[in-house]
């Protein structure tokens, strides 16, 4: 009996391993992003990247993703007050990252549901921005400070393949690890300001 189960179990993961094949190939396209609760606008830019695919069915793969992505947000706004006074600063805070992910990739004939966690490493970020605060004593504040340079992510989207080679994606990534914290009179609620990004692109399969 044990023999024949062993038999059954090889022919099983040997049948398994005939099905399972990689593919490669390398994506890039437009990114919107921005950081919830901030008084500022979307930093409209772009990603680049490269994935893995392992396909365990016609209907089911597994993707693994590294991406350039930039996130953050453009002309957010400040409001401070000194003796009275209320100004109001806005510079724009770009951080870059680098993005890993694995996808849950379901095929539906052309198209393609994406859902998968992922973790976003921070690696570049320009100086940040400072204003005076009290310009009589010549003291600055930094408009924003640093929380994290990590960030953990969702990763939802819709595909749709136009070749076997070439197809088209959408997708939305929810961070859910605070990046900044503002510096600032006019933040007065305790909501999380988290990454949000919008992207659309196109993916490129090797063959």
């Amino acid at each position: 009996m044990r023999k024949i189960l062993v038999l059954v179990a090889l022919g099983v993961f040997s049948q398994m391993q005939a099905q399972v094949s990689f593919d490669a190939g390398i994506k890039a396209g437009y990114s919107a992003s921005i950081i919830s609760g901030l008084d500022a606008d979307y930093r409209n830019s772009f990603y680049a990247g490269a994935f893995g695919s392992l396909n365990f069915t016609k209907t089911y793969n597994m993707q693994f993703e590294a991406m350039f992505l930039q996130q953050g947000v453009n002309n957010l706004r400040v409001v401070t007050t000194d003796y009275n006074n209320i100004n109001v600063y806005e510079e724009d805070a770009r951080l870059n990252y680098l993005s890993l992910n694995l996808i849950n990739k379901f095929n539906l004939n052309k198209f393609s549901l994406y859902a998968g966690p992922g973790i976003d490493i921070k690696i570049s970020e320009p100086d940040r921005a400072s204003y005076y605060n009290y310009p009589d004593y010549g003291s600055t504040t930094f408009m924003y400070s640093n929380n994290s340079d990590l960030d953990l992510t969702i990763n939802l989207g819709l595909g749709y393949k136009i070749t076997e080679q070439l197809s088209i994606e959408a997708r939305m990534r929810q961070g859910i690890v605070e990046p900044i914290y503002v510096n600032s009179y006019n933040y007065y609620n305790y909501s999380a300001n988290l990454n949000r990004s919008f992207l659309v692109g196109l993916n490129y399969t090797f063959k």
